[in-house]
């Protein structure tokens, strides 16, 4: 089977687009798949918590700029990769269209905000605009049944948007395992935290099954 790619995609910074990233990749790298993270972000976010730490450190991360994210996933490709992660710039660039044009998934982070629901729906009619790949958001830093998580919710669906089932509620946990250079998959594995990545990975899996039934009913390979 191909390499599935995943590309975290927003144009505003502070949604938690490098945490979803990388939590993702250490749940699957730990649970024994071969995941290929590429880190387009100039800020080079996953490739730092990985050096920040050991836990990560089999995990393959390399950087990649406008004009070297097709090379950078065709690389990834040839290791055998089950999953391909690529964490985004925080702002519209030629390297996140690169892959948004490349993805199997596309996953929106969004604070529950009304500044971050434009933001995040922008982004989503500029993905519209270069591939047809399923969209998903993705709730971060939220108050569990706060008035404004499901308000946002409420909004998305109302527009057609469609919200995964699974958010991340605000917890230390996240800040302290990134501090150590780690996931709270590491960290603390029996966590809530650790709990809902798991909960991620497996609809974020759901969502690839199905892209790949389609292609497969349309005559695609996959």
């Amino acid at each position: 089977m191909a390499a599935k790619i995943i590309s975290f995609v927003t144009m505003k910074g502070g949604s938690g687009k490098s945490t979803s990233a990388m939590c993702l990749g250490a749940y699957w790298h730990k649970a024994g798949k071969k995941v290929a993270l590429i880190d387009a972000d100039p800020a080079g976010t996953l490739v730092r918590w990985i050096e920040a730490g050991e836990d990560l450190a089999q995990l393959s991360a390399a950087t990649a700029g406008p004009g070297t994210v097709e090379k950078q996933i065709d690389a990834s490709r040839k290791t055998g990769a089950d999953f391909i992660i690529i964490d985004t710039p925080g702002f519209q660039s030629d390297a996140t269209d690169a892959a948004i044009r490349q993805a199997d998934l596309l996953l929106i982070p969004m604070r529950p905000s009304p500044i971050d629901y434009q933001v995040a729906a922008d982004t989503a009619e500029h993905v519209a605009r270069l591939s047809d790949a399923p969209v998903r958001f993705v709730l971060n830093q939220t108050t569990r049944g706060s008035v404004i998580a499901r308000h946002m919710r409420a909004q998305m669906e109302a527009a057609g948007l469609q919200p995964m089932a699974v958010e991340f509620p605000a917890r230390v946990a996240y800040g302290e395992a990134a501090l150590a250079g780690t996931t709270p998959s590491y960290y603390q594995p029996r966590g809530a935290a650790a709990a809902e990545i798991a909960e991620f990975a497996a609809e974020t899996v759901k969502l690839l099954s199905r892209r790949r039934t389609k292609a497969r009913k349309a005559g695609k390979a996959v």
